[in-house]
């Protein structure tokens, strides 16, 4: 177990909803309603396991063999997946941010329900626009919603995309008694390496058993200007929806040998840096920005 003690984190209440949000990769490292879970958990004083509910920036997913062009110029980034020789989701994993909370002034003691985290990403080998990245969680009634905008600090255009590596967890159930539903409706193809092969193909798997199911898959909605959903429900129909904006076409869906589903919102598609495919360029003092939301599904709603 990757142990840092030093690792910052603060936890967040609204009625039955508690959040605890750590520095490390500014994951949601808890998050409950009633006291059941509807994101993968992990340890106090560890850094998300798996990416478990980190962000991702300035790309997420895979850049092949850690190489791309930009601008006329052959970038060379560090390879953090050495089983395949890529670089992997950005820069953002052990990433401590500063976590910035409200006070509430006349019960300064009572535990915020909103928090925003930041950092600056870069300059790095291979990558020389420093990206400031801003994170904003705020708690509802039945979970939180989020929010996460990236600034060209650069006084030239830069590459950006960005992404969510959220595990979804079903109030609890395990995951071969739920079901994954989903919107997305084209499944992109991917080679041994987890690299883009081929052209997009038709996905109808929707609702997908989850019963034996192991997935390491990229998908895309090409349905403009409507959120992203996935619902993983247990088999009393309770469980969890993540709900993304439009701007967050691309999804990759993971089962980790641990039985654990992520369900990935992404702007672009795996290997984006290389081919440009949904890809952003930010000028100097541009932004992108993304959200998305996590509810509790009840027999009710």
């Amino acid at each position: 177990m990757d142990v840092d003690l030093s690792v910052p984190e603060i936890t967040l209440c609204r009625g039955a909803v508690r959040a605890t949000v750590s520095a490390s990769g500014a994951a949601v490292r808890e998050l409950t309603v009633d006291s059941r879970p509807l994101l993968r958990t992990f340890a106090q004083g560890t850094h998300p396991p798996q990416a478990a509910n980190v962000v991702l920036a300035p790309w997420p997913n895979r850049v092949a063999d850690a190489t791309y062009v930009f601008g006329g110029t052959r970038r060379e980034l560090a390879v953090t997946e050495p089983s395949l020789g890529h670089a992997l989701h950005g820069f953002t994993l052990k990433r401590l941010f500063e976590i910035h909370a409200p006070q509430a002034e006349n019960a300064p003691e009572t535990a915020p329900d909103e928090v925003t985290l930041r950092t600056v990403l870069g300059p790095e080998p291979g990558w020389p626009w420093p990206i400031e990245l801003s994170v904003h969680y705020a708690l509802t009634d039945s979970g939180l919603e989020a929010s996460m905008t990236a600034v060209n600090l650069a006084d030239e255009p830069a590459p950006c995309a960005l992404g969510v590596h959220t595990y979804l967890d079903a109030q609890g159930a395990p995951l071969d008694e739920c079901t994954l539903h989903h919107t997305i409706a084209e499944r992109q193809p991917l080679n041994e390496y987890n690299i883009p092969a081929g052209a997009r193909e038709p996905w109808p798997h929707s609702p997908i058993r989850m019963r034996d199911m192991w997935l390491d898959d990229a998908g895309f909605d090409p349905v403009a200007d409507q959120p992203r959903i996935a619902r993983l429900v247990n088999a009393s129909g309770t469980g969890v929806e993540l709900a993304a904006t439009a701007n967050l076409p691309w999804t990759q869906i993971f089962t980790s040998p641990e039985r654990h589903v992520a369900v990935e919102p992404m702007t672009a598609p795996p290997n984006a840096l290389a081919t440009g495919e949904g890809l952003t360029v930010l000028e100097p003092g541009g932004h992108l920005t993304v959200g998305w939301s996590v509810r509790a599904i009840t027999s009710e709603n």
